[in-house]
């Protein structure tokens, strides 16, 4: 007789189902780029090791598929845009469906571009499904950070709403942000609330999703910027004051860079449906992330071809779905 102790311990509806989904913002990567930054994304991802990727920045297909090896399925719209959003899925998780949620012109106040919400269905081996967001929201540049607040406040809110009328689905939210976890877009994605202020998280306060990242935030954690601190040897992705001097010039105009005093800030998050279990939450910041010359880029062309992988880190999580 095979023991209560046994089938608990080999059911999938007990212990659920693992997935790594991790989120990487390119940094503008187009085709035939730079054999070695080639090489430096390959080793990032052969490090980071995720089922599900969600990319930012992706100039095409073509592109992507300078880094991604065998077994990979990619949606994305591949329609000439140079930051578009791509998702990844390696076998055996399956893609099974995706879409850009919220194409309308009307509404490229808060999507602009290339920039659009990416979702797709994800099925895990076990059959059990992830509806997947990948993210690029609007950046804090052209004419300012709080010029553009309302952008990312706009997309959060319909992003938000989209996600509270489907209480039964696993929703994974990843990508660049383009706001820290206690900025106001994000508070109103992880709440929820269109009211939401910005702020550390307050007991009792409702929770739509949860932010993986949020309490490394609160340890000055970063994933833009780090590569200009690295001289060759590791760097943690950790800078003194990065949360204090993002938290100072919120709301505020302001001068970028000169009134910046801390550059480095925790832009790249995931943040899940409540009932799903997360660990081993992590900004990837390995040498093969943070070595080599950064490019540059005019007109959404890339006219010197830079070695660094990305001026951003991957993040990632080992989620458990129930």
């Amino acid at each position: 007789m095979i023991s209560a102790l046994a089938l608990l311990a080999v059911s999938p509806d007990v212990q659920g189902e693992k997935v790594r989904v991790a989120a990487y913002n390119v940094e503008w990567f187009g085709e035939d780029a730079n054999p070695t930054r080639i090489e430096n994304l390959k080793s990032v991802l052969g490090n980071v090791k995720a089922d599900v990727m969600g990319f930012s920045e992706i100039r095409s297909r073509k592109a992507l598929g300078q880094i991604l090896g065998d077994g990979w399925s990619v949606g994305m719209t591949d329609d000439g845009e140079a930051q578009e959003n791509a998702v990844a899925v390696r076998a055996p998780f399956k893609l099974k469906k995706w879409e850009m949620l919220f194409p309308n012109k009307a509404l490229d106040f808060a999507w602009p571009g290339g920039r659009d919400c990416l979702r797709a269905e994800v099925e895990t081996p076990g059959g059990k499904s992830i509806t997947v967001y990948v993210l690029h929201l609007k950046s804090r540049g052209g004419p300012s950070r709080l010029g553009t607040d309302a952008r990312r406040e706009a997309a959060a809110g319909m992003l938000a709403a989209w996600i509270k009328a489907r209480p039964e689905e696993n929703h994974v939210v990843m990508g660049d942000l383009n706001d820290a976890p206690d900025d106001r877009s994000i508070r109103v994605l992880a709440t929820g609330d269109l009211n939401a202020p910005a702020g550390r998280p307050k007991p009792g306060e409702p929770t739509l999703l949860k932010n993986l990242f949020s309490d490394l935030y609160a340890k000055n954690g970063v994933t833009f910027g780090l590569a200009e601190e690295f001289r060759g040897d590791p760097v943690p992705p950790v800078v003194p004051g990065a949360m204090a001097d993002n938290d100072r010039l919120r709301g505020i105009e302001y001068r970028y860079p000169q009134d910046v005093r801390v550059k480095q800030v925790l832009f790249d998050q995931i943040l899940v449906s409540p009932k799903i279990g997360a660990d081993g939450t992590a900004v990837y910041a390995g040498v093969d992330a943070l070595r080599g010359s950064a490019g540059r880029v005019r007109n959404g062309e890339e006219t010197v071809k830079g070695t660094l992988a990305s001026d951003h880190l991957p993040v990632h999580a080992d989620l458990t779905l129930p």
